[in-house]
């Protein structure tokens, strides 16, 4: 009998009977025999039908192999002729109607010797996997969307051990921590990343979620970057499982910019009730001031000339205290005018010798030029002056050396610089500084700086202030040459 009768029904019933246990076993799956080199039937289960809508007799004369999908058709050829005598693969199958499924084949070949020039046959239980493709897909798909939510996401994703070593990380990570490659992180301990003063606090919570096994939200976690900066965050902790064992996921959120905001709304409106409270203040003290004025001018000729100029002296002070309320208010340049800035900077370092001589203190003022040339309002620029060489005198209460200096800038703009001895100022305290009612003194209300910040930016200038612990304060103001830009 050649290979195509093989095919016939007599012959399937043949094999039908004498194998019906194994079409028992196998109900929901096809059975086959093939040769191996040409992939021609020689025989196929009733299965084989309800699989790919085939009968025997639509298979008369056809090869195995012309059944699988081109893309997948050399692997399997290539797996059925190697010299395993069994294995297993998946591929693509075509149905009758055209299309495919996936299908999983266990095969088993006869390496006997074959007989009168016959090809060795393979024996094949084939399976459909097409549902199990495509979950398998659909999880592949629902894993590469989670991995690139995962790493395109502004937060901070990692995993860590229980103890709190990094596992994996995101790049949102490595922007946080100031690295470079995410394997600067792994294996090292999150405990190496934060505050000091927050890792006994930081410990004491992973331990909790170590015996709870719940998760965990910490608030205010300051991070120390490589590069020694800060960042003030959340970090949210979720207890999980990695590769079967116990793991933490953690989403570590940047709230740097948040705060900042949050500050700079706080510090605007306390600007904006010392504004309005300043002004009102204003307004009700030089009503009667200027009363007061009128009746002391009116009495010049009735008391000595020393006291009534005295008198009128401290009410010229009074009104440019009031005048520094209105600052807070409204502190817009009124009037300028061109004046030398070189000579303005004179003019207030001698101002101020005398105290400084008793303090033991010495101001120095070296210019770059001998001329500077500003338009501005001199009168509010020297209050600036004043206000920050006096801050500078009773830093060194000791005595000691304060130095100005005046520069270029290359964008068109003048620098002066206030250096001083003294103790410095805590890089905490420093941050605050120019906040009303914050100040370094006793009786300090924070309002001096402020105003002479307020004053610097109504000129279309800025202040800058340094100060390292124990050597000392440098404050920079910075001033356009043309103000009126």
């Amino acid at each position: 009998m050649d290979r195509v009768d093989k095919l016939n029904p007599n012959a399937a019933k043949e094999h039908t009977l004498e194998n019906s246990q194994l079409y028992h076993q196998y109900f929901s799956e096809m059975v086959s025999r093939h040769y191996l080199s040409s992939g021609e039937f020689i025989y196929i289960s009733p299965s084989f039908h309800k699989l790919i809508h085939y009968s025997p007799y639509d298979l008369y004369g056809q090869s195995f192999y012309s059944l699988i999908h081109p893309q997948d058709r050399e692997r399997v050829t290539e797996q059925f002729r190697s010299q395993q005598a069994n294995g297993k693969m998946s591929y693509r199958l075509k149905r009758k109607v055209g299309d495919y499924i996936w299908v999983e084949t266990e095969y088993s070949k006869n390496v006997t010797e074959p007989k009168d020039n016959e090809d060795t046959l393979c024996f094949c239980i084939t399976r459909d996997v097409t549902e199990y493709k495509r979950v398998e897909e659909e999880l592949k798909e629902q894993e590469d969307k989670y991995r690139t939510l995962v790493e395109q996401s502004h937060d901070t994703i990692g995993i860590m051990s229980e103890e709190g070593y990094w596992i994996y990380i995101n790049e949102s990570g490595k922007r946080l921590l100031g690295i470079t490659q995410a394997s600067e992180a792994i294996g090292r301990s999150i405990f190496s990343f934060v505050d000091h003063s927050q890792t006994n606090l930081l410990k004491r919570e992973f331990s909790k979620i170590k015996e709870t096994w719940e998760p965990l939200k910490l608030n205010n976690i300051t991070i120390i970057r490589t590069d020694n900066e800060t960042r003030e965050t959340e970090i949210d902790i979720i207890p999980t499982s990695y590769k079967e064992r116990r793991t933490l996921q953690v989403v570590i959120t940047d709230i740097t910019e948040q705060r900042k905001t949050e500050d700079f709304l706080q510090q605007t409106e306390k600007l904006s009730v010392i504004g309005h409270l300043a002004a009102g203040i204003a307004h009700e003290i030089r009503n009667p001031l200027t009363t007061i004025k009128g009746f002391v001018q009116l009495l010049k000729g009735k008391m000595e000339a020393k006291y009534s100029r005295v008198m009128m002296q401290e009410l010229e002070r009074i009104e440019t205290i009031v005048g520094d309320l209105l600052v807070l208010a409204k502190p817009e340049v009124v009037s300028k005018e061109t004046v030398d800035l070189v000579e303005l900077m004179n003019r207030t370092v001698t101002l101020l010798q005398s105290q400084a001589i008793l303090n033991n203190v010495s101001i120095e003022f070296k210019p770059e030029s001998e001329e500077v040339p500003i338009k501005c309002e001199p009168n509010k620029l020297k209050q600036v002056f004043i206000n920050i060489l006096k801050n500078a005198i009773e830093a060194l209460p000791n005595g000691g050396d304060i130095r100005v200096t005046q520069s270029f800038n290359r964008d068109q703009s003048i620098l002066l610089s206030f250096s001083d001895d003294g103790n410095g100022i805590p890089k905490e305290r420093l941050a605050r500084l120019g906040e009303p009612f914050y100040s370094t003194k006793e009786k300090g209300t924070g309002l001096g700086l402020m105003i002479c910040d307020r004053i610097i930016k109504s000129h279309g200038g800025s202040m800058e202030i340094d100060s390292v612990v124990g050597k000392g304060t440098t404050i920079k103001v910075k001033l356009p040459i043309d103000s009126d830009e």
